[in-house]
């Protein structure tokens, strides 16, 4: 008889308990091992869709809003293939997206101010530097460290502001050099980007002009290399790849063709990238980012925001659990959040094999939107 309970006992085991103990469970662990626990058995599966998210850190997400400070948040994920929408809004009406970093997003207003938020807390951190009498094309943030604002129309003007060590923030310093804009017409899409401490910014043809903090009086100078790309496109994005090395996604007209160039800095021209193999490359706002990703159907990938249909939107509370963010459905939602998606509804480009997934023809571009990344802190 002992035999017999000692053998029911075990066969009941750890895969037979309740559900709503297994949900009570789950409620207690890090969200990144519920695929784990997901993959148990049939009955751990299913626990596990009861007690559904979204980590928001597995790709960088498209934040995006139909009006710029009064519209809620949207933040689209090219894994899920869906809209996130969070109640609280940028609450900084007629303000402009600028740059983001991890968590943090920058916006400049009407009022010569520039504005950080807490992405996560939807919370206004602070009011940065009034602008020194001019209007910045881009800001440029350095890890909340130093600030960059960038005038590339007439002329090309640039200030910086500097964080003490008391935490708070020098008045703008602006420089004293400004070369002619006829000189080097700066690509209209693209933030300049920061490179083993210079920042540089990028003209249409793929010419370049740098510009040294430790130099801050002379301001952008134009360099004599490289010349051009050697191809004409519509649109060019910069950006530093993980191996730190200057890149720029070319876009021909109507995504006929993408280019994926990489600065050689011994003869300084602009040679060509043929693969980013486990890499992907999220372009077309004002963050460019590559990222390292294991999930074999995003590898080698260009993304830009341009959508087929509009994705589905699920209401969500954006929460901060041990370290992790998860986009936590409002409403009851049994969904099976562990497996893959077979497709998305946005535009991309596979570079190896020189081809978009789909035709450009019939997309949408999202408006005032940029690629933020939650897994960069």
């Amino acid at each position: 008889m002992e035999a017999a309970a000692a053998s029911t006992s075990q066969a009941r085991g750890w895969s037979s308990l309740p559900t709503d103990v297994l949900v009570l469970i789950l409620g207690n662990l890090r969200w990144s091992s519920h695929p784990s626990v997901a993959l148990v058995c049939r009955h751990w599966r299913y626990a596990a869709s009861l007690c559904p998210f979204y980590p928001a850190w597995i790709t960088p997400l498209l934040l995006n809003t139909a009006e710029v400070g009064t519209a809620n948040i949207r933040y689209y994920s090219p894994y899920y293939d869906k809209n996130f929408k969070v109640d609280d809004t940028l609450k900084v009406p007629s303000a402009k997206i600028c740059c983001s970093t991890g968590r943090h997003l920058k916006m400049r207003a009407d009022k010569s101010l520039v504005f950080d938020i807490d992405l996560v807390s939807g919370a206004l951190v602070e009011v940065l530097p009034q602008k020194p009498f001019m209007l910045f094309n881009f800001v440029v943030s350095d890890r909340d460290e130093r600030l960059f604002g960038i005038r590339a129309m007439f002329t090309i003007e640039i200030a910086c502001a500097i964080r003490t060590n008391g935490d708070e923030w020098e008045d703008w310093n602006l420089a004293e050099n400004s070369p002619d804009w006829s000189q080097l017409r700066a690509s209209p899409g693209t933030n300049p980007v920061l490179h083993n401490s210079l920042l540089y910014l990028l003209a249409q043809d793929g010419r370049l002009a740098v510009y040294d903090l430790c130099r801050h009086h002379e301001g952008f100078k134009i360099l004599d290399k490289p010349n051009s790309f050697g191809f004409k496109c519509e649109d060019s994005y910069l950006l530093e790849s993980n191996q730190g090395e200057l890149m720029v996604v070319a876009i021909e007209r109507r995504g006929k063709k993408v280019h994926l160039v990489k600065l050689n800095e011994q003869s300084m021209e602009w040679e060509k990238v043929d693969s980013l193999h486990s890499q992907t490359v999220f372009t077309r706002s004002l963050t460019t980012m590559m990222k390292k990703t294991k999930f074999n159907r995003m590898q080698n990938m260009i993304f830009l925001p341009r959508f087929y249909q509009w994705p589905e939107t699920v209401h969500v509370d954006l929460v901060a659990r041990d370290g992790e963010l998860a986009f936590v459905p409002k409403l009851p939602f049994c969904a099976d959040t562990y497996l893959d998606t077979c497709g998305t509804n946005i535009w991309s480009y596979e570079l190896a094999h020189g081809a978009a997934t789909k035709e450009f023809w019939g997309t949408e571009r999202a408006d005032y939107s940029i690629w933020v990344d939650f897994g960069d802190n």
